[in-house]
């Protein structure tokens, strides 16, 4: 739900964003990205593919937002929320791979992330920016959180246990929102039973930092994370880069 109690209208997002005055990193996000978007619900298997890698390489290429990434990052979450999408977002073609919903759940998650208090940080030391400088596209995503949480949220009890996993950590790492914080003890347990017997040392890892964060009343720091399942066709890969998994398409 947004902040305004309202559910989360992928429709309305896609068709009240002035995509025109936005940019990726192709350039201009009209009308590639909002064609892209829409595409992810089309059941077409080219126009999914496609759509993902647009996700990845033009929405969050190597670490980078744009601000055409903050209106894309509330509808992939709109659609995971939206119960009439859903049903668009199991293919008949997708078989036993990777779910698509939870590579849509994994590019939040990556963009969380990119978008995370440290690197913001870490930017500033790199770019010798001044400790002032504004940061709008990071904060904007950041502050969506508690929008677009209760879609997340949805999945903790998804059939694929890949899934739950991937939405945990999406959920970690929105944690650090200010109006979330108050929800970090009752999500201590789904951390504690999921995320910390997982069989992916990277969600291990995360669920300890995050953890020990939260128990010091702290904010999350992670100093290195493997990209989720996001959007490559491609699969895990742990720390070394060796596949653990099959490609999802």
């Amino acid at each position: 739900m947004n902040m305004n109690g309202d559910a989360l209208n992928p429709n309305a997002i896609v068709d009240l964003t002035d995509w025109v005055s936005l940019e990726n990193a192709d350039g201009l996000a009209f009308p590639h990205t909002p064609a892209r978007l829409r595409d992810l619900t089309s059941g077409d298997f080219s126009a999914v593919t496609s759509s993902l890698d647009h996700l990845n390489s033009a929405l969050l290429n190597d670490g980078v937002v744009y601000s055409a990434t903050v209106p894309a990052f509330r509808y992939v979450a709109a659609l995971l929320g939206d119960p009439p999408s859903r049903a668009a977002l199991t293919p008949r073609w997708e078989g036993g791979k990777f779910p698509l919903r939870g590579k849509l759940l994994a590019w939040l998650a990556n963009v969380a992330f990119d978008v995370r208090f440290g690197q913001e940080q870490r930017i500033r030391e790199w770019g010798k920016y001044s400790p002032t400088e504004k940061f709008p596209n990071f904060t904007e995503i950041r502050n969506t959180y508690p929008e677009v949480f209760p879609s997340v949220a949805s999945y903790f009890n998804d059939s694929d246990s890949r899934v739950v996993e991937v939405a945990l950590v999406a959920a970690v790492r929105f944690m650090d929102s200010p109006a979330l914080t108050v929800r970090r003890r009752e999500f201590i347990p789904l951390v504690e039973n999921i995320l910390m017997r997982s069989s992916s040392e990277s969600h291990k890892r995360l669920a300890v930092e995050a953890l020990s964060a939260w128990r010091q009343g702290g904010v999350l720091i992670e100093q290195y994370a493997d990209q989720l399942p996001s959007v490559e066709c491609g699969g895990v890969h742990d720390a070394q880069g060796e596949s653990v998994d099959e490609p999802p398409f």
